[in-house]
């Protein structure tokens, strides 16, 4: 198996099948030694670039922005598993409820057997990490500090901290006392659909609980708050639909910003550390 390819898991633990895209990035070989890193990624019919004609904000491109940094000495290029979401979208990506418990089930005991008998390699614990945006992103961040012996760190891009008013920060972070041995990257921009700030402040909440628990910023903690928004000219050359360019100047909470920011998270997770 090289290059994207889609599968189909057919889940016990749901009760239906899940579609499942993978992508193995030039250079990498599952059956090598040591076996490649692994990136699961929530959300995963929006993260290749092979669906741009059907998505109105481009895709995040993640497959082209991994294959660019392969060749870095130092980026640890990892397989990409994609898992697509479903009409339970909020509910399976929400920590606090039981279609989360499901999902992180799903993840666990279906999805991980299911890349080593198919795509063919045990991923290694330090070598794992999640990725999402949104309501994505903060089932990622769920997911590692719920199972810190399974995954080593997440990226999450405009996490939806704010959900049902910052409960989850309420309600499991803020009492946690002991900090899990992850590292963490959390970005956002400052304006959404909404014109509101794109949950950035729940984000910083978030930091806030997270330093508290002595994550170290620059070390296995990084953030950023994106203020800039792109040009017009820069649009026109982008994945972004003609029909919603106008609202890619004012919203950040798009597939093509996520994009736009996708490097730091990458390097973050897989990159070179000193």
């Amino acid at each position: 198996m090289t290059g994207f390819s889609v599968h189909q898991l057919d889940s016990r633990i749901l009760g239906r099948k899940r579609k499942v895209r993978v992508y193995i990035p030039p250079g990498v070989h599952p059956g090598g030694d040591p076996p490649p890193a692994l990136l699961i990624q929530q959300d995963g019919q929006l993260a290749f670039t092979g669906r741009e004609d059907t998505l109105r904000y481009g895709s995040w491109g993640l497959d082209e922005w991994i294959a660019r940094l392969a060749g870095e000495d130092g980026f640890d290029a990892p397989v990409v598993v994609g898992i697509d979401n479903s009409p339970k979208r909020r509910q399976e990506y929400f920590p606090m409820t039981p279609e989360f418990d499901l999902y992180e089930q799903l993840l666990l005991e279906e999805l991980l057997p299911w890349i080593r008998e198919t795509v063919g390699f045990e991923p290694a614990r330090d070598r794992t990490a999640l990725m999402g945006s949104s309501m994505g992103g903060i089932a990622a961040f769920g997911l590692l500090f719920r199972n810190p012996d399974r995954f080593a760190a997440a990226a999450c891009l405009s996490p939806w901290f704010e959900f049902e008013k910052n409960r989850y920060v309420r309600e499991v972070l803020r009492p946690m006392e002991e900090k899990p041995p992850v590292r963490v990257y959390m970005d956002s921009g400052i304006r959404d659909w909404r014109q509101l700030d794109d949950g950035h402040r729940g984000m910083l909440l978030t930091r806030l609980e997270l330093l508290r628990l002595g994550f170290r910023e620059g070390e296995d903690f990084d953030w950023l708050v994106e203020t800039a928004f792109p040009a017009e000219e820069e649009l026109r050359d982008s994945p972004v639909k003609p029909d919603y360019r106008a609202n890619a100047m004012i919203n950040q909470h798009t597939e093509y910003h996520w994009r736009r920011r996708l490097e730091r998270p990458l390097r973050f997770l897989f990159g070179k550390r000193t």
